[in-house]
């Protein structure tokens, strides 16, 4: 299939994801129809196919590593304070979804320049920076050390959270073996070297503790390790993006986020090709989101041109 069919394929997945999961948000699991196709409503009256601030956050962080493949911080929080302050890349007309740990980091950062977030205790184990995460991995796909790195720095920019830098750690390794063509499987083994030097609760992760959960012991909420362990479960327990995507969605209340980081993974495996058509064809300003990923693809490892 080739390694841009993956890369697409993870950007994709996360915007698909959040915009299938958006009518869900913050309703409790299984109290409304389950959510099959690209949906108006949810808490935002959202038109179908318009995603939330997850792919905002995204194109930020995409923006970012377009200007520098290294991450200037400032430069990346600079791109949130315009999302969230000037409605910049935004699915509708107004910014909305703001996270606790985000907006105290952005008017911290806008007040007093500081790059690297304070911490605001527990709540700062929220799962926002693993749902933007994709570019970060389509950039870096070739060198892990890199990789590494910048997962953890741009985690850190709005989140004083170990376990959440711990998180994007995983989610990268996964994704660049992923994006290798590896099997699932063969990627969820590569994570284990590393969980020594994370979290108990990312290296049970990484150890596979997940694998005998039933559903009703997957949770969806805002905790960064739950939101993860929801997403790797979705893609593993399914056979298909689609698959995939139907079941992670459809635990409900952090329903987008939980779809947008499940999509990261599903189109990692699977490929741009595996995204239904009906649904990609839904999403709302698809040019803006196709010339991001062009962008990001003029800038990656193993694909770029200089």
């Amino acid at each position: 299939m080739g390694l841009q069919h993956h890369l697409e394929g993870a950007f994709w997945g996360l915007v698909t994801g959040d915009a299938l999961g958006a009518p869900l948000e913050f309703y409790p699991r299984d109290c409304l129809a389950e959510v099959r196709e690209m949906l108006p409503g949810g808490k935002f009256q959202l038109p179908a196919g318009a995603w939330t601030d997850d792919t905002s956050m995204m194109l930020c962080l995409a923006h970012s590593l377009i200007q520098d493949r290294n991450l200037d911080s400032a430069d990346l929080l600079s791109r949130f304070w315009g999302w969230a302050n000037n409605n910049e890349h935004c699915s509708v007309d107004k910014a909305f979804g703001f996270g606790q740990n985000t907006l105290r980091s952005l008017t911290r950062y806008h007040r007093t320049g500081q790059v690297v977030a304070s911490s605001n205790g527990k709540v700062s184990d929220g799962n926002g920076t693993i749902m933007r995460f994709a570019p970060v991995a389509i950039v870096h796909n070739q060198n892990l050390d890199t990789l590494r790195r910048i997962a953890t720095t741009q985690s850190f920019t709005t989140h004083a959270s170990g376990k959440a830098a711990d998180a994007c750690e995983l989610l990268g390794i996964l994704l660049f073996h992923l994006f290798q063509e590896k099997t699932l499987e063969e990627s969820l083994n590569a994570l284990e070297p590393y969980a020594g030097y994370w979290a108990e609760e990312i290296a049970n992760i990484a150890y596979g503790t997940w694998t005998t959960k039933t559903r009703d012991q997957i949770s969806s909420r805002g905790y960064v390790v739950h939101t993860l362990e929801a997403a790797i479960w979705s893609v593993y327990t399914t056979n298909s993006f689609e698959e995939a995507l139907i079941k992670a969605v459809n635990l409900g209340n952090d329903a987008d986020t939980v779809g947008a980081v499940t999509g990261q993974i599903a189109g990692a495996l699977y490929g741009i090709e595996a995204i239904p058509t009906r649904w990609k064809d839904v999403l709302v300003k698809s040019d803006h989101l196709q010339q991001t990923m062009q962008s990001l693809l003029a800038v990656s490892d193993g694909v770029r041109t200089v």
